[in-house]
């Protein structure tokens, strides 16, 4: 990317320096990566080792499908390993996560300049910050994939922008950044491929019909194909030469399998509710907008405090149809930049719809987590009606005063929500909700991480309850060390590694208690590390003779 002037510095810092904030202030509190971020800084550390991951997560969507299969690439933990393996697990999961937003932030704003010179920079530093104060102070330094691929789709979706601009040099960009989330959890996969693709045809089109190079469009895909190429390699490599099925082709067979989708009725209702209704992204949105709703007793997910079908269909028309029109009458005027952000987010949008309605329903029902790539989408939105806007109303006044107005109130909200997101800021999402823990976890940690097992041990998934925050981060610190700790359960192998799997000749397993079972120690059994959780439960890892384990 080109060196950024005094200008561009003053809109970009302000974000920047909220992912900073954070991440200084989640170190200082001593912030651990609970729960399942736990195993994800566990494969993190685990790159270029005898560990190595080849693809990405478990999904839960596995208990659906019926198939164990697994996030499709390995390049999320492949940028966290920069920080984890440097600093070590609690500490660089903090880091990781703040570079991966960093990195976000300053592609997104870069690009807006190149599909929107002055403005388009201002409005994409706008929806960056605004994106940032949603999210707030916490889950900004949070790996979980949910939370940490919000900013890096955003960039997505300008780089996607850019190329549809004429901005071939773009397309390695998108490719980047859409490897990276696609990678990292399935969910990005419509909404960030549709967008790069169209907008790789529009700009085709545009050099091909205007007076730019043909080269341009030739070298943005070559170098397009080699990030691609290098994004892809592991997963392809291990599909290929890995053991067993490979992943891409579980991938695949689960893509197969029936499952429960949202369905088009909740699917409108649920894109709606963040695209086309107020607070839109905003923050509040974030926590309320999406109900985590169960299955009824008939099999039904009904949602409450989502609009109404009705409304949902009317919301939605007037937001296609706003875009629509601003991309016929920039036709119509033969401004084809003007028509570049209505038409995408048109084609976002659509994607996005197409998206929520196959999605199939999580083990859980109606998830909010699956689809938080429906924030960027809304920013982006809002992005495009902005730069409507500035440009009608240049168009009436017919000088760049109303540019510089509008940079200079860009700067100024981005300023604002920058020093609104400085404040700690908690929101109960994902692994997050159980910080209450954090102490605890911590302890154990720094109680692990002096632990030498005896022998070869089996890790007990019997004894685990639901979400519990304490297992992810007890495997991160005895896995990361080398301790010969193994797993037998299938979702357990496919998270940590083939490598990780039981032989069958362990004599010892190590058990996560939590209550009255943490304090019942057996005369054969070792403590290995134990504490005190939230609402003074106690909580311990118990070493025992595999003889003894029923």
């Amino acid at each position: 990317m080109q060196r950024l002037d005094r200008r561009s510095l003053l809109l970009t810092l302000p974000p920047v320096l909220t992912v900073v904030a954070a991440a200084v202030r989640a170190l200082v509190g001593h912030r651990t990566p609970i729960g399942d971020n736990g195993l994800i800084a566990l494969r993190a550390h685990d790159v270029l080792t005898h560990a190595h991951p080849w693809f990405g997560t478990w999904t839960s969507a596995s208990l659906n499908a019926g198939v164990d299969f697994n996030n499709p690439s390995p390049l999320h933990f492949d940028v966290l390993s920069l920080t984890v393996k440097t600093v070590g697990v609690s500490a660089g999961a903090v880091l990781g996560a703040a570079v991966v937003n960093i990195a976000a932030i300053l592609i997104a704003i870069h690009h807006g300049k190149r599909f929107g010179g002055r403005i388009g920079e201002a409005l994409m530093a706008l929806a960056a910050t605004g994106l940032a104060w949603t999210l707030g102070s916490e889950l900004l330094v949070d790996i979980w994939q949910p939370h940490n691929l919000v900013l890096p789709f955003l960039a997505v979706l300008s780089c996607s922008a850019a190329i549809a601009a004429g901005r071939p040099q773009a397309l390695p960009w998108a490719v980047g950044a859409a490897s990276l989330v696609v990678g990292a959890h399935l969910s990005f996969i419509y909404v960030s491929l549709v967008p790069m693709a169209v907008g790789t045809a529009v700009c085709w089109w545009r050099l091909r019909t205007g007076n730019e190079q043909p080269g341009a469009m030739r070298r943005g895909l070559v170098w397009a194909g080699v990030v691609g190429l290098l994004a892809w390699a592991q997963p392809i490599i291990e599909q290929l030469f890995g053991p067993g099925r490979g992943n891409i082709g579980r991938v695949l067979e689960a893509r197969n399998a029936t499952g429960t989708p949202i369905g088009a009725r909740l699917g409108l209702r649920v894109v709606s509710q963040v695209v086309a209704l107020p607070p839109w992204w905003g923050r509040p949105s974030f926590s309320n907008s999406i109900p985590s709703t169960g299955f009824s007793a008939d099999g039904q997910v009904r949602p409450t405090g989502l609009v109404g079908l009705a409304g949902a269909a009317i919301a939605m028309t007037v937001v296609v149809a706003v875009l629509g029109l601003l991309v016929v009458l920039a036709v119509r005027r033969h401004e084809r930049s003007a028509a570049v952000l209505p038409g995408m987010a048109l084609v976002v949008v659509v994607s996005s719809l197409f998206t929520a309605v196959q999605m199939p329903l999580s083990v859980i029902g109606l998830a909010p987590h699956q689809m938080r790539w429906l924030w960027p989408v809304s920013a982006f939105v809002w992005v495009a009606v902005g730069d409507a806007i500035v440009r009608a109303v240049q168009r009436r006044r017919g000088d760049e005063h109303t540019a510089r107005v509008a940079r200079l109130a860009a700067l100024g909200a981005v300023c604002l929500l920058a020093l609104l997101t400085l404040p700690t800021y908690t929101t109960d999402q994902g692994p997050s909700t159980d910080r209450a823990a954090n102490d605890a976890i911590r302890s154990m940690m720094q109680q692990l991480d002096e632990v030498q097992l005896p022998g070869a041990a089996v890790f007990d998934v019997s004894t685990l309850r639901f979400a519990e925050p304490y297992s992810g981060p007890l495997l991160a610190v005895l896995l990361a060390n080398d301790q010969p700790l193994k797993v037998t359960d299938e979702g357990f192998i496919r998270q940590l590694g083939e490598r990780r799997r039981a032989s069958g000749d362990e004599q010892w397993t190590v058990q996560l208690r939590e209550g009255d079972t943490a304090l019942a120690l057996g005369s054969d059994e070792t403590y290995l590390a134990q504490t005190t959780g939230p609402g003074a439960t106690p909580v311990a890892v118990v070493l025992v003779p595999r003889s003894a384990t029923p």
